[in-house]
Parts: structure tokens; C-alpha cells; sequence
């Protein structure tokens, strides 16, 4: 239990440690099969390791005073469930980081839809919104989101993934990117509209 606590705070291995966390990657993934087979004692035992991640999260002051220690940690709860049950097998050696990250956004989506709320009912004052984008920026760990992204990126073609890496990482403009591959840009802005439709659904 301690052993995988640890992978769970520390989802990003270095080179000392990769064998116990390849050791760890193939329990989590028996654990997640087995859950998504119907067995709810590998369902909870998971939701056991996971616990002071949940509860990591909901130590965040922008957490617990939104939405309240208890509710915000029946929130997690319930969407770390969904993620085992719904979890497509692409990475188990970071999928503490993916949880971790899907897990704040989940907290951090209901922050926003509490922050609406209140906007319609009583307007903040002017000024005030341009605090929440470096807010985000704060809230969300580097790394983690970078384990998102690569998970994401895994899920589209080559040549969106080829188009996304050119036009975001390697300056490319659509013109040049189309007369590189020699197609054309219309096909440049529909192999880029269809990356970023996926990769949208993947870390929203």
C-alpha cells in the first residue's frame, strides 16, 4: 500500500525507479481490467489508493471553499469511478498523473459552473474576471497537463498529429505546412480542425 502510494504522488518515474513503476503500471492495470469487468472489490481497493490523491486536491483553498471539503471529495469520488470504468488502457505507467489531472479539472469545472452561477445572479465587479485566466494558470500543475496532452495526441492519426506538431511546435504557417506536404490548405485546415476536435474532447 505505501509502495503505490508513492506512485501515485510521484506519477513521473525516473530512471531508478522505472522497474517498480512498470511493477506498478501492471497492477493498476489488473486493478482497472478486473473493475471494468464487474469486480467491485477491484473497484474499491483502487478507490482506496487513490484517496489522499482525492483528498490532496480537495486541500486547494479555491476547492474546498467553493464547493465545500465534503462535497468536493464525493466529486471526485464519483469521477475517478467513471475514469476506471471508462479508461481505454493507453497509459497505465502515468496514469496516476492522468487521474490527477482529470481529477482537478473536474474540480475546477465545477468551480466554473458555481462562478457562472453567481455571475448571473449578482454580476462581479468590473475588473474582477481578468484574475480567473492566471488563477487557471496557477491551479494546473505542468506536468500533469503535459501527460494529458501526450495521452491526447496518442489518439489522433499521424497526419493530424504531424499538423498539430507543425503548425504549434514547429512555426509553420497553413501555407507552408500545405506546400511542404504538397496538398492543399484546405486539407492542411481540415486535418487541423479534426485534431483539435479530438484533443479538445480528450482534455475537457
Amino acid at each position: 500500500m505505501k509502495a503505490y502510494n508513492h506512485f501515485i504522488n510521484n506519477p513521473l518515474p525516473n530512471e531508478a525507479s522505472k522497474t517498480d513503476y512498470e511493477a506498478q503500471a501492471a497492477l493498476t492495470q489488473q486493478l482497472v481490467t478486473a473493475a471494468q469487468n464487474g469486480d467491485k472489490a477491484a473497484l474499491e481497493q483502487l478507490c482506496i489508493f487513490y484517496e489522499p490523491l482525492f483528498r490532496r486536491e480537495m486541500k486547494r483553498e479555491i476547492f474546498y471553499k467553493g464547493l465545500g471539503y465534503e462535497e468536493g471529495l464525493s466529486l471526485a469520488r464519483l469521477k475517478f469511478i467513471e475514469l476506471v470504468l471508462n479508461y481505454n488502457g493507453a497509459d497505465f505507467t502515468h496514469f496516476a498523473g492522468y487521474v490527477r489531472c482529470r481529477i482537478h479539472y473536474a474540480l475546477y469545472d465545477a468551480m466554473r459552473k458555481i462562478w457562472k452561477e453567481e455571475e448571473n445572479t449578482a454580476p462581479l465587479p468590473a475588473g474582477d474576471d481578468a484574475d480567473l485566466p492566471a488563477l487557471a494558470d496557477n491551479i494546473i500543475e505542468r506536468e500533469e497537463l503535459a501527460i494529458l496532452l501526450k495521452l491526447a495526441l496518442k489518439k489522433l492519426t499521424e497526419k493530424q498529429r504531424n499538423t498539430i506538431k507543425a503548425l504549434y511546435f514547429d512555426g509553420y504557417s497553413g501555407k507552408e505546412l500545405a506546400a511542404h506536404l504538397k496538398i492543399t490548405p484546405a486539407m492542411v485546415t481540415k486535418h487541423h480542425k479534426q485534431a483539435l476536435k479530438i484533443l479538445r474532447g480528450n482534455i475537457a
